[in-house]
């Protein structure tokens, strides 16, 4: 008869009132698969801790030795707590929870300790520095031991919870991700087509009244436009390690500071314009939002080389603020796919995405709730716009 043991007691599963039912379609928080591993190299001790984990209503794993510990460890992934004993054979306590806390799959599994030995702080310490939870000694009294198990069984149940509920919003963002990008397609299309009948009027017709509703047409699809891009841009938001601080300041009043000082006004070919609407004051980083703003100057002012930067900013509507510099010149192929990646852009519609150049002021708007667009075409010139949030109170 082989002298290694290896068995499972397949007791009904524990049940708790305050666990949510995820069998369907999911096996986080199963409580039909919660199993707790018991290893011990003496026989009557492993008889012993089945039945006093019996009424627990959990799986019971039991090997008789640290290679038929670790072979069950590799057949199940639901483990919630590992009852070691650190006195075996070959392989002992101490030596099997260093393997489990060395596998990326047994890492996280809570590991108790039980011996028979005297109380010695040095077995303790060694122990602990193994990657014990705790240590205990036999004979254990079952109603501390039940309180343990409790304790590490909701915790392994909500740490299952929890993945799934990241793994179901990841899911949940890409498919918002695709539903935005295939809406914005559908949507740029016809304002394409709107923006090149406007732009047909205003050039053919000689009646001042439809000259002037097609600028006006003009103007309103290419306000359109740019929400649809910013929309979308928020709807890629990816994680971000910028952590603004939010106090409350004027938007205005801070591009203003960074226009006056010296080394921006040395960046500009010549004198930059700046005007302001609305109300601009909000909730932001104003170190990040400053640093933000130098980025987009050295960029604006590096490619739009002697032509004037004009500078806007929209408080105009309630819940966000728009910051705008634009410049007439156009972009280089090299320099658009630095600043807005490599996506064509559409005729009419800004670029949603942005390249490195734009990288750093992208992530500070992010991590405000924002966004920053940029575009660059015939006709128009050369935009950059960053929108932010004008406070999350107001939201």
């Amino acid at each position: 008869m082989d002298q290694t043991m290896s068995r499972a007691n397949e007791a009904p599963a524990f049940a708790s009132p305050n666990t949510p039912n995820t069998s369907e379609g999911g096996r986080a928080g199963s409580d039909e698969r919660l199993s707790i591993l018991v290893v011990d190299d003496n026989p009557q001790s492993l008889l012993a801790m089945e039945a006093a984990l019996a009424e627990s209503g959990l799986r019971v794993l039991a090997a008789d030795s640290g290679q038929a510990a670790l072979e069950l460890l590799l057949e199940h992934d639901d483990i919630a707590l590992a009852l070691l004993d650190v006195q075996m054979p070959v392989m002992d306590g101490y030596s099997l929870a260093e393997l489990m806390r060395g596998s990326e799959r047994t890492r996280h599994v809570p590991i108790i300790f039980l011996t028979a030995g005297a109380r010695e702080a040095q077995r303790v310490f060694r122990g602990y520095e193994a990657g014990a939870v705790d240590f205990l000694y036999k004979p254990v009294d079952p109603r501390v031991l039940d309180s343990k198990i409790r304790v590490f069984v909701d915790l392994h149940r909500q740490r299952a919870l929890l993945a799934a509920r990241v793994a179901e919003h990841e899911r949940l963002a890409r498919t918002n991700a695709l539903m935005l990008a295939a809406l914005s397609h559908d949507i740029r299309e016809p304002l394409t087509v709107l923006m090149l009948n406007a732009e047909m009027m205003v050039r053919r017709s000689e009646v001042p009244s439809l000259q002037k509703a097609a600028e006006r047409m003009k103007a309103a699809t290419t306000m359109l436009g740019r929400q649809v891009e910013h929309l979308v841009n928020l709807g890629r938001m990816p994680e971000t390690e910028v952590s603004p601080v939010l106090a409350r300041g004027d938007l205005a009043r801070l591009v203003e500071q960074r226009l006056q000082i010296g080394a921006n006004q040395a960046l500009m070919w010549s004198p930059s314009r700046f005007d302001s609407e609305g109300d601009t004051v909000g909730d932001f980083d104003a170190r990040l939002i400053a640093e933000a703003v130098d980025h987009l100057l050295l960029q604006a002012a590096t490619h739009a080389r002697d032509a004037q930067i004009t500078i806007h900013l929209d408080g105009t509507a309630r819940r966000a603020m728009r910051l705008s510099l634009d410049f007439d010149r156009v972009l280089s192929e090299a320099a658009a796919r630095y600043l807005f990646g490599a996506g064509k852009p559409i005729e009419g519609m800004s670029a949603s995405q942005v390249g490195a150049g734009l990288q750093g002021p992208q992530d500070i708007a992010r991590a405000h709730g924002g966004s920053l667009i940029g575009s660059s075409r015939q006709g128009h010139g050369t935009r950059f716009e960053m929108m932010l949030p004008r406070g999350w109170s107001d939201l």
